[in-house]
This record gives structure tokens, sequence and C-alpha cells, in this order.
């Protein structure tokens, strides 16, 4: 599993795929997921060890929420290209 700190409104891409931290508030967080060709994002509310999967093969763990930001467990098939939103 990788794990990433991300805070409100930054971005990890799985792939095409398209995870944003919407904002944090208390315990619990809101993911943006969208993927290329979707007009509007699925929006998903997280607390503390919530886990989806927002794709064949791709799972995402809220590991921990604090004031300004979260730890996000991702767990992903060999070969997925992983990038934080900031690097090109």
């Amino acid at each position: 599993m990788l794990v990433l700190s991300r805070k409100s409104q930054e971005s990890v891409w799985i792939d095409d795929l398209e995870i944003k931290v919407g904002w944090v508030r208390f315990n619990k967080v809101q993911l943006l997921v969208s993927e290329p060709g979707m007009e509007t994002p699925v929006s998903h509310i997280l607390y503390p060890n919530d886990k989806i999967q927002p794709a064949a093969g791709i799972s995402l763990m809220m590991i921990r929420i604090q004031p300004e930001k979260v730890r996000l467990g991702i767990e992903y098939p060999p070969g997925t290209e992983i990038r934080r939103g900031e690097v090109p």
C-alpha cells in the first residue's frame, strides 16, 4: 500500500483517474473522483478507516484525518502510474 499526505484541494492521479481532496472537517473528508470525459466528479465522504474502490483493482483507504491534511492509502495493480497533482 502506498500512503500519501494530501491537503484540501490537492490531488493524486492514478493512471487517468483523478482523486482530489475537496474538504477536511473534523473526522471526515470529501474525496472527488473524476475520469476523462466526466462532467462532474463523484463525491465520496470518508471517515478514518473507510475504504472505497473507485475503479477495478484500485482501492483507497482513509488512514488518518488531521486538521489540515489527510493520509490516504492506495492499493493498485502492478504497472499503474501514480503521481501527485502538483507534479506534471
